[in-house]
């Protein structure tokens, strides 16, 4: 359910400015925010759902592989996690490299 909250804030807030184009590949349980701005601006945003520590990690390779397949040199995944505690989410929230791609995961809250 957040993903669709996240997708509404962005229209919200982008809606004058770029467009927000969601798309849902079938079977791999994720959404997918493209964002395309004006003056060839553009960012992905992978929304996925904290299931352990173990997944962030492969979520965090295969966001970059899939950004790499798009062509885009940076990907966001927005986790949404279980529970609001502010330690956890700081922790889940990271930033890495892979395959020159900066992988972006930022933990969102749902108690």
């Amino acid at each position: 359910m957040g993903h669709f909250h996240l997708y509404f804030w962005l229209k919200l807030a982008l809606d004058s400015v770029c467009r927000i184009i969601l798309e849902f590949p079938t079977g791999n349980g994720k959404v997918d925010l493209h964002i395309k701005c004006k003056q060839d601006k553009k960012g992905l945003i992978e929304v996925k759902s904290f299931v352990n520590p173990l997944k962030v990690n492969e979520a965090i390779i295969q966001a970059s592989e899939y950004a790499l397949q798009t062509n885009y040199p940076e990907i966001t995944i927005a986790m949404f996690a279980p529970f609001t505690d502010e330690d956890i989410l700081t922790k889940i929230s990271v930033s890495k490299t892979v395959d020159n791609v900066k992988v972006n995961v930022v933990a969102i809250g749902q108690g």
